[in-house]
């Protein structure tokens, strides 16, 4: 998924998430609780906004979850080292990053290339499934959709 909206640079360098960024990660993550999601792993890059966003899913999808830092997740950072990684795993993840790379991550997965970018805003979660050896969409929620 992509980070929540964030405050402007010029406003805080560090740029956390806005109050409409929290907002609107919240009922995301509201929306993801009552669908039964469940995640195994939840990875965000490191930089302040997708941490925050990563720490708001935890708390109200997977409490027992512990956000964690993973390197390879910056905006434009190569995908597919990641996803060769997310292809051996079984269990269900969450990765909040940055555009371009959650972007060029989901066409790696989906189209075999990071060449196809997807138009989203922030706080859009893109929901991807493996199967076998191919992966698919099977949803997005962006954080407008009520």
């Amino acid at each position: 998924m992509q980070h929540g909206d964030a405050v402007d640079k010029s406003i805080d360098p560090e740029r956390p998430l806005s109050q409409q960024g929290i907002d609107d990660i919240q009922h995301l993550a509201w929306r993801m609780q009552t669908m039964g999601v469940q995640l195994a792993h939840i990875f965000h890059s490191g930089k302040l906004r997708a941490e925050q966003t990563a720490e708001i899913i935890a708390q109200e999808v997977a409490p027992a979850v512990q956000p964690l830092q993973l390197n390879g997740l910056n905006p434009n950072d190569d995908p597919s080292g990641i996803a060769e990684d997310i292809g051996k795993m079984a269990d269900n993840i969450l990765i909040t990053s940055h555009m371009p790379f959650v972007s060029r991550l989901c066409s790696r997965l989906l189209a075999g290339h990071a060449d196809i970018e997807f138009a989203s805003e922030p706080g859009t979660l893109f929901c991807l499934e493996k199967q076998g050896k191919h992966w698919r969409l099977v949803g997005m929620i962006r954080p407008d959709f009520n």
